[in-house]
């Protein structure tokens, strides 16, 4: 019996860009192992995407099976797509039991983030910008303020800034160099994994 050959796969050409890193990198490097648990059980294991090495080769052949019609990878005998468990485990953030995607408020409200990011209201409403369509703080205001607090030894102030970085730098990233009003809302919202799972659906 005669088999029906597979139509040919075209190969695409994908393009990395990661932002870099080393400043938080740093800061990362002050959460000793005896503030490491602190951390991760408030934050989760979110430290570890600061660390991860991206190779372009293998991202670019899994890429190659992505279906965007699907939002899947599609092989021969199967299909594979992220789950919000498998994303729960790997930033050891569990999945919270409230609705799970929030929408950003129009307008700011500079006590809400003030108060989340243990920063003075003034403070933050003479540092919030705009950043092509989108608005929040420079990265650099923010590095400056958490390592004030490292040098104080605010811990959990330092940490709070520092996941917020994380969340606006590497896991929602809109502008280089700055963290938006959605990421520190998703911040504040406490339950990153649905929208970080969206966020690669619709990637």
């Amino acid at each position: 019996m005669a088999t029906v050959p597979e139509p040919k796969r075209k190969t695409c050409s994908y393009s990395f860009h990661r932002e870099p890193l080393t400043p938080l990198v740093e800061l990362g490097s002050l959460v000793t192992d005896d503030r490491l648990k602190s951390f991760v059980g408030r934050y989760g294991d979110i430290l570890t995407v600061l660390k991860t090495v991206v190779d372009p080769v293998p991202l670019q052949t899994l890429l190659q099976f992505y279906d965007p019609e699907l939002h899947c990878f599609t092989f021969q005998d199967y299909q594979l797509a992220p789950t919000l468990e498998e994303y729960s485990i790997l930033l050891s953030v569990p999945i919270q039991h409230q609705v799970p995607f929030l929408d950003v408020p129009k307008e700011v409200d500079f006590r809400v983030v003030a108060r989340a990011l243990h920063l003075g209201i003034k403070e933050v409403s003479d540092s919030w910008k705009s950043s092509g369509d989108v608005v929040g703080l420079p990265l650099k205001f923010l590095l400056r303020v958490a390592r004030c607090e490292a040098e104080k030894g605010n811990w959990e102030v330092f940490h709070a800034q520092l996941a917020t970085m994380i969340y606006g730098i590497v896991l929602f990233p809109s502008m280089p160099n700055f963290v938006d009003h959605a990421a520190i809302s998703i911040f504040i919202g406490g339950n990153p994994v649905p929208t970080l799972l969206a966020d690669t659906y619709y990637a």
